[in-house]
């Protein structure tokens, strides 16, 4: 529907976005969004129930702050909001200080995600855990799915001898405040976020996501959508009948070398289950995480807090 691209401070207010095939509003290595009062939806009295094949809004490589707010979603395929960057595999170090890297998922490719004074970070995708920061020089496009990167200082050689290992661009990572949307009518997710800045997700209200409500989760073997959070407040939410694991924080870390995510906040929403067997939390590999004054409404009304 819309593809936002090496751009800066952008608002979208009060917009209607009615049908779009495949992927809705794409934003990619763009600083500084604003999505107020957007309305992902079919028009009214249309008869329609679908308004996108895919994702709704999907920011890939962001920075600065991406702030959606009073935004009305239903009737997607996919989710309505998904936050993340790219994991580059390393393919080989082409000299001491440069690195071949190629882009994993065949969905994901060809668009230039390193620039000159870029801070990055290598990962072990087994622990998804990093291993050595470095600071870009310059990078260049060797084809659509690969780019070479020389870094400022040498890559020692231990730290890419012992199986493959992935980059994140940490300097493009958005700070997101997500308040007062609405999302309803979605077979998927509400919420996908990985981003290491600080986050809030607050006044919303999700009624009947399929799968949950806003997942915190961190790949670089599938999607290869990165990375860990680092500081995020989900509060005063309403979720009325969403999945089993409502809030799901779900790092595909395969070996368990230290927490993937840290500094997670969830207080003061609402859980309304759908079943006696829905769990409003579910949780792997964090520290920190602080679970305050939460309410639990069961299907036969019986109220509970749920706070550790």
């Amino acid at each position: 529907g819309m593809f936002i691209y090496e751009s800066q401070d952008v608002t979208l207010e009060n917009v209607g976005m009615h049908y779009m095939h495949g992927l809705g509003i794409v934003s990619q290595y763009t600083r500084n969004i604003t999505m107020r009062n957007v309305t992902c939806a079919p028009r009214e009295g249309s008869g329609r129930i679908l308004a996108s094949s895919a994702d709704f809004m999907h920011f890939s490589g962001c920075s600065g702050k991406i702030s959606i707010l009073g935004c009305r979603y239903a009737g997607a395929q996919d989710d309505p909001i998904n936050v993340h960057g790219t994991h580059l595999q390393i393919v080989r170090a082409t000299s001491a200080n440069k690195l071949l890297l190629r882009y994993m998922h065949h969905q994901t490719y060809g668009f230039q995600s390193f620039h000159s004074g870029d801070d990055i970070e290598i990962v072990n995708p087994e622990t998804l855990l990093a291993e050595g920061t470095f600071k870009v020089k310059s990078a260049k496009m060797v084809s659509p799915r690969e780019i070479e990167i020389t870094l400022t200082k040498p890559v020692p050689a231990n730290l890419l001898k012992n199986g493959t290992r992935v980059v994140e661009n940490i300097t493009w990572t958005p700070r997101v405040h997500i308040a007062r949307c609405h999302f309803s009518r979605i077979p998927t997710r509400g919420i996908l976020i990985t981003t290491r800045q600080p986050s809030v997700i607050e006044d919303n209200y999700f009624y009947g996501m399929q799968m949950s409500a806003i997942l915190v989760a961190d790949d670089a073997r599938s999607w290869f959508e990165s990375g860990p959070v680092h500081n995020l407040i989900i509060r005063n939410n309403t979720f009325n009948r969403c999945a089993s694991s409502t809030i799901w924080i779900n790092p595909e870390n395969r070996k368990k070398a230290g927490a993937v995510h840290r500094n997670i906040t969830i207080e003061n929403n609402v859980f309304t289950l759908r079943s006696q067997d829905d769990k409003p939390l579910v949780y792997d590999s964090v520290d920190n995480l602080k679970v305050k004054n939460n309410i639990v409404i069961s299907p036969n009304g019986e109220t509970t807090k749920l706070s550790y």
